[in-house]
């Protein structure tokens, strides 16, 4: 079986280094991530993923937007984003409601076990 292609995006560095280590330490998963809203409609530009793990809290664009821009464009559209929050979990669950393309809400800290088992739910593994 391929690896699948995750994508984090967050603008916490430590965030994104202690998913991306977790996730590494995952067989079937090729993990990048990126800083901000902007550089991952950059990176999409020129990479395919097959999932992306976004923070909602970030400048420029939030996650939020940033789930609204990737269902805006066709080559993004149908890709499964997790979006992550220390913000409650309903609240932000409501919000994104309306774009198809968000498929969870999880609150920060995030829970490993319940990670895994979002991201094979999200990838059909």
């Amino acid at each position: 079986m391929d690896a699948k292609q995750i994508l984090i995006v967050d603008d916490d560095a430590i965030t994104r280094y202690l998913i991306q280590g977790f996730l590494k330490g995952q067989s079937n998963y090729n993990v990048q991530a990126v800083e901000s809203g902007r550089h991952c409609l950059d990176y999409l530009e020129h990479n395919d993923v097959d999932l992306i793990i976004s923070d909602v809290e970030m400048d420029n664009i939030d996650g939020l937007q940033l789930s609204k821009n990737l269902l805006e464009k066709k080559d993004t559209s149908n890709i499964p984003v997790i979006l992550s929050s220390i913000r409650d979990r309903a609240e932000i669950a409501k919000q994104s409601k309306c774009y198809s393309n968000v498929k969870k809400v999880v609150q920060k800290p995030y829970d490993r076990n319940e990670l895994l088992s979002d991201l094979k739910e999200n990838l059909d593994l």
